[in-house]
């Protein structure tokens, strides 16, 4: 699998080893039922940078805590030349995971693993738009979650 990871969330938010966050991606596509990708791409950005993204690509105001793009279901056709051409691209934000973690008393490590886990959920096929979906999406989540090793625990350094 060819894996591109970008960390541009700012100084507030230490990147985690780059060699430990491709292997917590490639098992979490794994168990994520994304074994058919081939190359993907994962950028941590700031919440600025997230909040341009949701609002050229998906009209929606602010910063969000994933989006995920699917080139595979876009209709068109995947660069044949270049195999390193993504066909899952993930934007994450750990400003919103640290926020939401601390709502919910949560560990921020733990939340930005979920929103991956989301993201590669997504181009699995899930979808969480109807209360129905939403429910599969979430049992999806918690058997992704409770199945990444321990070695991944707190690979995320709080800021």
């Amino acid at each position: 699998m060819i894996l591109h990871c970008q960390w541009r969330a700012g100084k507030s938010y230490p990147a985690p080893p780059k060699r430990k966050l491709r292997k917590l991606i490639e098992t979490i596509i794994a168990l994520a039922g994304g074994d058919v990708i081939t190359a993907a791409s994962v950028s941590f950005l700031s919440p600025k940078a997230m909040a341009e993204i949701n609002e050229a690509f998906l009209g929606h105001t602010g910063s969000t805590d994933v989006i995920c793009f699917d080139y595979r279901t876009c209709g068109e056709p995947a660069d044949e030349d270049d195999p390193e051409t993504p066909q899952v691209e993930l934007f994450l934000c750990p400003d919103v995971a640290a926020r939401e973690a601390a709502k919910r008393d949560l560990p921020y490590s733990r939340e930005l693993t979920l929103y991956i886990a989301h993201g590669f959920l997504h181009a699995a096929g899930y979808d969480d738009l109807q209360p129905e979906l939403k429910r599969k999406m979430r049992r999806a989540e918690k058997r992704v979650m409770s199945a990444i090793p321990e070695e991944f625990d707190g690979l995320f350094p709080e800021a």
